[in-house]
């Protein structure tokens, strides 16, 4: 939630769950606050998403990075302790399919608390970000190649080791890019929130859900005829086996978007290489809002295990 104060200043709040609940009020704790929250105060509903870092009490710099297509927008959150960059360790964050990179806003506190730069980026169509011709997105069939040139961008900046993280679709462009990029063997590790491994079945699985089965085959068919959707290429399911960076994955029970069994099918098939974490009750990109010092506290567990020596 979020409210503006007497002078005007905005403050989020992060709401717990329901504790008590009567016919005309509702009673949630309090998981963290940025200002004490007044009695009596007007809010309103926030996901932590309509600011900068800077509404989590962070010092970060808007910078562009160079890709295909153009300059894309991105945040850069130092790590270091004079706030440098330079010779840290980085994680990237990706968000998610029409998302935005305040869907991060949740989680950059705790990568500032263990010494990471963060770099969170947009990607080719979406908002604020360079169009392709088409304007559409390629489900991870392509977009993989603007977190490749982020990571070319962190490598540059003097990045020492790295991270990747991805909300939903943003997951996808990160297996995406362990699957085509040669530069996937920089990366150390990746954190998965949500992710889509393959598109035709969730097809199917959107189709069923709005009682239309029988015309997922006529939706893919078109998909391919107006876009050139190359459902192939986006396909993370046909090569699970061939992935060798160390994941951490999160997903909801209750997610009605990507169906929690379309992911489990990786956390079964690869658990040498995969920590799956499935959040009860938990709706698509909201697994942090359950529990989010556990949340965290997993994250953090992960990281240290994947970049040894991080302070």
């Amino acid at each position: 939630m979020e409210w503006d104060d007497l002078e005007g200043k905005r403050h989020f709040a992060q709401l717990g769950p329901v504790v008590e609940q009567t016919r005309h009020t509702l009673t949630r704790t309090v998981q963290w606050q940025e200002a004490t929250l007044p009695v009596g105060q007007l809010i309103r509903p926030s996901t932590v998403g309509l600011g900068t870092p800077a509404s989590r009490g962070l010092k970060y710099e808007d910078v562009l990075v160079p890709a295909e297509h153009g300059l894309m927008p991105a945040w850069l959150v130092p790590g270091g302790p004079d706030h440098q960059v330079a010779g840290t360790d980085w994680v990237i964050v990706t968000h998610g399919y029409k998302g935005l990179r305040q869907d991060a806003l949740r989680i950059l506190p705790t990568f500032t608390a263990l010494g990471l730069s963060s770099l969170t980026i947009t990607y080719r169509n979406a908002h604020g970000a360079p169009r392709t011709r088409q304007g559409v997105y390629r489900l991870s069939a392509e977009e993989w190649q603007d977190l490749e040139a982020a990571v070319r961008y962190a490598q540059e900046q003097g990045a020492r080791r790295l991270l990747l993280m991805g909300f939903s679709m943003g997951g996808a462009i990160t297996l995406a890019f362990l699957r085509y990029s040669p530069m996937a063997p920089h990366v150390h590790g990746v954190i998965l929130d949500s992710p889509p491994l393959e598109w035709r079945s969730l097809i199917r699985h959107y189709a069923r859900r709005y009682h239309l089965l029988p015309l997922a085959g006529l939706v893919e068919w078109l998909t391919v005829i107006k876009s050139g959707q190359d459902f192939d290429a986006a396909d993370h399911h046909s090569v699970m086996t061939q992935f060798e960076t160390p994941m951490l994955l999160f997903h909801g029970s209750d997610d009605r978007t990507v169906p929690v069994a379309h992911v489990e099918r990786l956390a079964h098939a690869r658990p040498d290489i995969v920590e799956y974490h499935r959040i009860e009750g938990a709706e698509h990109v909201r697994t942090w809002n359950i529990d989010p010092a556990a949340y965290e506290a997993v994250l953090t567990l992960f990281v240290r295990r994947v970049l040894p020596n991080q302070e």
